[in-house]
């Protein structure tokens, strides 16, 4: 339960913060897809050991069940037991698996690192333009869009500052929150279907703005600039979601805290 300075009207209501889901869409089929392969590997690598461990299970009063058959010497490797297709396959497989999730990783990585100039949201918006947010054609989840505004995050401990400059209040506005066990946190308002561009620094230690359901963060360094891209898309199904710190910044780093909210 959270308690909202009324956004552009005064006082306090009391708001619940529901359906916070921690990723997009992009992130949530790339999730997915890790957790099948770690399934897929578990289920392979502990059935393959719980196998062996009964399967060559010498019970009390069996022929050979006291005796070294493998002929067994400590320090030495047992050479005749060796199976080199075993080992092969034991080391070509996971390196197989692990250039396909490099491949599949590789395409989000690039959708959040896209340069401002000439990537995948073109150039700044001008004043009344939107950024007409569509998610690719079989990119399971990456977005494009016709501009961007810009913003600004500045991080000190413990507190976010949010700066809109000089966009229309319906694109992006401020306000504080008073939210139980955070305490007064700034809360940003962003606009469904548009795309945003974070101009960050630090004034104190290295901070990091986590946007839980955009599944997006980056760090803000002291003396630094440093930029994370905010692409609202038009399918997010929350409309409100926590910005918490990433990276460890002090004695109060748990509850250095934001929230974001979404509208229409």
């Amino acid at each position: 339960m959270t308690e909202k300075a009324g956004h552009l009207s005064g006082g306090f209501r009391p708001v619940r913060l529901v359906n916070m889901s921690v990723t997009t869409v992009l992130f949530e089929t790339l999730w997915d897809e890790y957790i099948f392969w770690s399934l897929v590997v578990g289920a392979v690598a502990f059935g393959w050991l719980y196998h062996h461990s009964f399967w060559f299970l010498s019970k009390s009063g069996e022929v050979g069940s006291t005796e070294n058959v493998d002929d067994l010497q400590v320090g030495v490797f047992p050479r005749h037991n060796d199976n080199i297709k075993l080992e092969v396959a034991w080391t070509i497989l996971p390196f197989i698996l692990i250039i396909y999730l490099t491949y599949i990783s590789w395409a989000p990585l690039d959708a959040m690192w896209t340069s401002p100039v000439d990537g995948n949201h073109g150039g700044e918006c001008e004043e009344g333009e939107s950024s007409n947010n569509r998610i690719l054609e079989g990119s399971k989840g990456i977005i494009q869009s016709d501009c961007y505004h810009i913003i600004e995050i500045t991080a000190q401990q413990w507190f976010w500052s949010f700066d809109c400059l000089d966009l229309a209040s319906e694109i992006c506005d401020t306000d504080i929150e008073s939210m139980e066990v955070y305490g007064s946190v700034p809360e940003l308002f962003l606009k469904r279907g548009e795309t945003y561009l974070a101009n960050m620094t630090s004034l104190d230690v290295t901070h990091a703005p986590w946007f839980q359901h955009l599944g997006t963060k980056e760090d803000t360094v002291p003396g630094q600039n440093t930029q994370l891209w905010l692409p609202i898309p038009l399918e997010m199904s929350s409309d409100e979601s926590m910005i918490l710190c990433a990276e460890y910044c002090g004695d109060a780093h748990s509850v250095m805290a934001g929230k974001l909210s979404i509208h229409d």
